[in-house]
C-alpha cells in the first residue's frame, strides 16, 4: 500500500473540501423523457450528456459509493430514450432526444456507467430487465457505423468525439477517421459488456463480448501504431494513411492498457514527458507544442478548443496512462499541477473553467463550468495511490 506524505494528503483535501459544494450544481430531478433524476456538465443545462453524464457520475460515486445511484440513473435515462435498432443521441433533454447538431450518436460510455453503477452499488440485478437492449445499443455502432477493413469504429464527425477541433479528425469528412480515442471507449464498452454477463450469469453475452474485446485490442495495436514514429494515430481509411498529428487522443489506449510496455516507455518519454510536445508547465497539452496549429485560444462556438490547451479531461486520461506504465512521478505532478489549476481558478473567479492556456496556466472558455473536472480530486488521489481506476 502506497503511503501519502502528509503535505500531499492535505493538498488533497484542500482541492476536495474546495470542489464539494460544485457537486450539487450538476444534479437534476427527474423530468419528462428523463424519468429519473440525472447529471448535467455546470450550472445552467438541463440536458444528460452522454461522457460529462459518465465522467461526473464516476467523480460523484469514487467520492460516495451510494451516490452510483446517478450512474445508474443515467444509464436508465438513455435506455429509456433509445430506439429498437439501439440507437441513442449523445444529449437527451427532457422532451427527449436531441435533434439537429446534436443528434450525433452518443460516444461508448453506456455499459461502463452500467458496470461501474453496479460496482459502487453492489447491485447488478436493476441491469437483468434491460440487458438485452442494452447489448442492442452496445452493438449498434459496431453494425452502423464501422469500418470493416480494419474492423475498427469511425467517429461519424469530430463533434461527435466530444473533442471538438481536434486536429486527428477536424475536418474529415464523416465517417472517415478510424480513432484511438473511439476505438479504445468501444473496447471499455465490451469488457464492461463481458463482465456484466458474468455477474448476471449469461455465458454465451461473456464469451463473445470478450472475444470482441480482446480482437478490437488486436486491431488498436495492429492498425493504429505507427512502428516508425513510436505513437498511436488516427486512420483516414479513404487512402489507408495515418492521420500523423501528435495530439490528446493518442495517449487513449495506455489508460485502458491496450499498449505493451515497451512501446509504451517510448512514447511516454519522446512524446508526453517531451516540452516540445504534449507536457507544459501547467498539465499535459491537447496537441503538441511543435504543431503547425498549435494554439491556446478561447474558442467555445461554433466548437471548443483542443488544439493546444489543458483540459482536465484530457489530462485525467494522460495521469491514468502514466500510472498504468509506471510513471507515478510524472503522472503525480501532473495531477498536482492540474488541481493547482483549478485551485487558483476558484480563489480568483469563484469557478472553473473549461479548459486552461498551455503556456501561462490562465483559465480560458466556458467560466463557471462544472462537469469533468470533478474528477481532479480523483485524478490526484489515483496518482498519489498509484493506481488507476476506472480501466476495466
Amino acid at each position: 500500500m502506497t503511503v501519502i506524505l502528509k503535505k500531499d494528503q492535505e493538498f488533497l483535501n484542500s482541492i476536495k473540501k474546495t470542489l464539494a459544494p460544485f457537486k450539487a450544481g450538476v444534479k437534476r430531478k427527474a423530468q419528462g423523457e428523463l424519468p429519473y433524476d440525472y447529471l448535467v456538465p455546470s450550472g445552467y443545462y438541463e440536458e444528460q450528456w452522454d461522457w460529462d453524464a459518465f465522467f461526473i457520475g464516476m467523480a460523484l460515486a469514487s467520492d460516495i459509493p451510494s451516490e452510483g445511484i446517478f450512474l445508474r440513473n443515467v444509464a436508465l435515462n438513455l435506455l429509456h430514450n433509445s430506439r429498437n435498432d439501439g440507437y441513442i443521441p449523445g444529449c437527451i433533454t427532457k422532451d427527449g432526444p436531441e435533434g439537429g447538431h446534436r443528434s450525433f450518436l452518443m460516444k461508448p460510455f453506456l455499459a461502463q456507467g452500467a458496470y461501474f453503477a453496479s460496482n459502487f452499488l453492489k447491485d447488478f440485478s436493476w441491469i437483468a430487465p434491460h440487458f438485452s437492449q442494452l447489448k442492442t445499443v452496445v452493438l449498434y455502432r459496431e453494425k452502423n457505423v464501422w469500418n470493416k477493413k480494419y474492423n475498427l469504429g469511425v467517429w461519424t464527425n469530430i463533434m461527435a468525439s466530444g473533442a471538438d477541433n481536434n486536429v486527428s479528425g477536424f475536418g474529415y469528412p464523416e465517417n472517415s477517421v478510424v480513432a484511438t480515442d473511439l476505438n479504445t471507449f468501444v473496447y471499455q464498452e465490451y469488457k464492461a459488456m463481458s463482465l456484466i454477463a458474468e455477474q448476471l450469469r449469461k455465458t454465451k453475452e461473456y464469451d463473445y463480448f470478450s472475444k470482441r474485446a480482446s480482437e478490437i485490442k488486436n486491431n488498436i495495436n495492429k492498425y493504429l501504431w505507427d512502428e516508425s514514429d513510436g505513437i498511436y494515430y488516427n486512420i483516414d481509411s479513404r487512402d489507408g494513411s495515418f492521420i500523423k498529428r501528435v495530439s490528446y487522443n493518442s495517449f487513449h489506449p495506455l489508460w485502458a492498457h491496450i499498449a505493451n510496455k515497451e512501446r509504451t516507455n517510448k512514447f511516454i518519454k519522446n512524446y508526453v514527458l517531451n516540452s516540445k510536445k504534449l507536457w507544459s508547465n501547467y498539465g499535459i497539452r491537447t496537441l503538441a507544442k511543435d504543431d503547425k496549429e498549435y494554439n491556446n485560444a478561447n474558442i467555445i462556438k461554433p466548437y471548443s478548443n483542443w488544439q493546444g490547451p489543458v483540459w482536465p479531461i484530457a489530462n485525467y486520461f494522460a495521469v491514468s496512462a502514466l500510472l498504468n506504465y509506471g510513471f507515478q512521478k510524472e503522472a503525480v505532478d501532473v495531477a498536482k499541477k492540474v488541481a493547482k489549476l483549478c485551485l487558483d481558478d476558484i480563489k480568483k473567479t469563484g469557478g472553473m473553467h473549461e479548459n486552461y492556456d498551455a503556456e501561462t496556466g490562465l483559465p480560458i472558455a466556458a467560466p463557471n463550468f462544472i462537469s469533468w473536472n470533478l474528477l481532479v480530486p480523483v485524478m490526484l488521489e489515483d496518482a498519489l495511490t498509484n493506481k488507476s481506476r476506472f480501466a476495466l
